[in-house]
């Protein structure tokens, strides 16, 4: 750039008219036109740099856009899928835990239920018949009053409750005894064995069902830690990604404001140098035009 400087301004003056002035004032004049040279020369370089930087500007935004677009799009990918591990192992431990609650409320009515198709009557473990047969129940101490299904139908609501609650109340157990001692011929120390045996087998059945339910209670937490777990993991993998992208991002940035400084700097001293260079070409154009010099080559000689 100094060279093509150099030469406009040395055919600058040399194509200047030669005009009456002393020495000095030829030699200003033959340097302004050097520098007119070099002025006209940084006006177009500037509308052409204008041009092409604005060029590079567009294309950096578009690569900051696309970088900022990518990593948006990766963290929210990794979010995503946090959230999709996490909703899924929640998800399944929620499973996990109805489905044992669910089988355990089949084992207790589907004891009522068999229970109810053995007495050959469609019977599902109501509790509301439970308390129906309680509240019609004429006397504990003559079940004989009643038909088969009735005593077999009081009998498992009686056995459902124990299923239920646990417990079994003093006028249940007489009812039991005195419905065993009409229907069978046992001992009254037989029939307080049978009664026995029979509420401690549907209390057995409760206790079954509630240690499932403890284990369905403890595997659902488990499982619930582990989502929050690795959900705590992906949400940090997401936050170090989006951190290393703006560390990206910045560090990009800080190398090209560092190359954009650079730049201006040298074509600021680039552009100096070639104003003088213009005005010095200028000055021996002028020389050489009031010598009657010509250039043949690399060597000099007279018109």
């Amino acid at each position: 750039m100094v060279a093509v400087y150099g030469l406009g301004g040395y055919v600058a003056g040399r194509m200047r008219r030669r005009g009456m002035a002393t020495e000095d004032e030829t030699e200003a004049r033959d340097g302004v036109h050097g520098l007119t040279v070099w002025a006209i020369g940084m006006i177009l370089t500037g509308i052409l740099a204008a041009g092409a930087l604005s060029t590079g500007v567009r294309a950096a935004g578009n690569a900051a856009s696309t970088a900022v677009e990518a990593t948006g799009a990766a963290v929210g990918g990794a979010l995503q899928g946090t959230g999709q591990l996490a909703g899924g192992i929640v998800g399944g431990a929620g499973q996990l835990a109805g489905g044992a609650i669910s089988g355990v409320g089949q084992l207790a009515g589907g004891a009522i239920t068999g229970a109810g198709e053995a007495a050959g009557g469609d019977m599902g473990g109501n509790p509301l018949d439970y308390v129906t047969d309680r509240l019609l129940r004429s006397d504990a101490a003559a079940p004989q009053q009643f038909s088969d299904e009735a005593i077999r139908s009081e009998v498992l609501g009686i056995l459902g409750t124990v299923l239920r609650t646990g417990e079994v109340p003093e006028d249940d157990l007489d009812y039991l005894r005195a419905a065993l001692a009409a229907r069978t011929e046992l001992t009254p120390a037989q029939i307080d064995t049978r009664v026995e045996q029979a509420v401690t087998q549907a209390q057995e059945l409760r206790a079954e069902a509630e240690a499932r339910l403890e284990e369905a209670r403890a595997q659902a937490d488990e499982a619930l830690a582990t989502a929050e777990q690795r959900a705590q993991e992906l949400q940090a993998e997401a936050e170090l990604r989006l951190q290393e992208a703006q560390d990206a991002a910045i560090e990009a940035a800080e190398s090209a404001r560092r190359a954009a400084v650079w730049s201006a700097l040298f074509l600021a001293v680039s552009s100096l140098v070639a104003g003088v260079a213009a005005w010095l070409g200028a000055i021996r154009g002028g020389t050489d035009r009031d010598a009657g010099r010509v250039w043949t080559g690399l060597t000099r000689r007279r018109a």
